[in-house]
């Protein structure tokens, strides 16, 4: 059988909580792709067991993370595949190594990075935001990131992660994506919500002659409901 590396997403619990293995997240879909493929999940610096990096990472020091493991493991010639986090490194690896991949799979990848309307707000009130930060109890600021960002976790992040995070989320992709000559499939939801359906056009149309799978009834993480989906569209690559 052929190989598969699968990059996973970026999930804050399993950075927080040491003991919970991300591979978890996503077992029924390697299961099923074990079936068709030898694959290889690469669990990032900074979740699970994995230690964090000693300083923060950007983009390319994942990349470089991914093509050490690989070299070490004496893989190449394979298929590489990433969800959300997992895609924008797939596609980063894809930009700087194309001579390694049989084929670029990116299911719901983090490639395009804009700004949301909440994130722009935050921008706007930045100065007053960090006062409130520096002043407030713990409860004010998790009331504040629950509201400007959906999530307190990011507060539970060690100074590292939280830079890398920031470091990761600030790189678009849209640039480089032209430059992708590796044949290319997009698996995509059409109810996702972190990343557009709109966000699977533009790299569709970025990326010639790549090949665009959309699942109508998907959000932004629905191999956990559906892994039948996924794989029978990739089983007989």
């Amino acid at each position: 059988m052929d190989n598969l590396v699968f990059l996973h997403g970026w999930v804050n619990k399993y950075i927080i909580d040491k003991d919970k293995n991300i591979i978890d997240f996503y077992k029924n879909l390697i299961i099923e792709l074990n079936k068709y493929f030898n694959v290889y999940f690469i669990t990032l610096p900074g979740f699970s067991n994995i230690l964090e990096p000693s300083k923060p990472f950007t983009l390319d020091d994942y990349v470089e993370y991914v093509r050490k493991y690989l070299e070490e493991k004496g893989i190449n010639n394979f298929y590489l595949m990433g969800h959300s986090f997992g895609g924008q490194i797939a596609a980063k690896f894809s930009y700087y190594y194309p001579e390694k991949i049989k084929k670029l799979i990116i299911y719901n990848g983090a490639c395009i990075r804009r700004k949301t309307i909440k994130q722009k707000i935050l921008q706007i009130f930045k100065p007053i935001s960090k006062l409130i930060l520096k002043v407030s109890p713990f409860m004010v600021k998790k009331i504040f990131y629950k509201v400007v960002t959906g999530s307190t976790s990011y507060l539970k992040l060690s100074p590292i992660m939280k830079e890398t995070m920031k470091n990761v989320i600030s790189e678009d992709l849209t640039s480089i994506l032209p430059s992708i000559k590796t044949d290319t499939i997009l698996i995509w939801g059409e109810k996702d919500k972190i990343t557009l359906l709109k966000d699977a056009y533009i790299i569709h149309q970025l990326i010639n002659g790549s090949k665009l799978i959309i699942y109508k009834e998907g959000d932004h993480n629905f191999h956990l409901k559906n892994t039948s989906f996924i794989v029978e569209n990739l089983k007989n690559l």
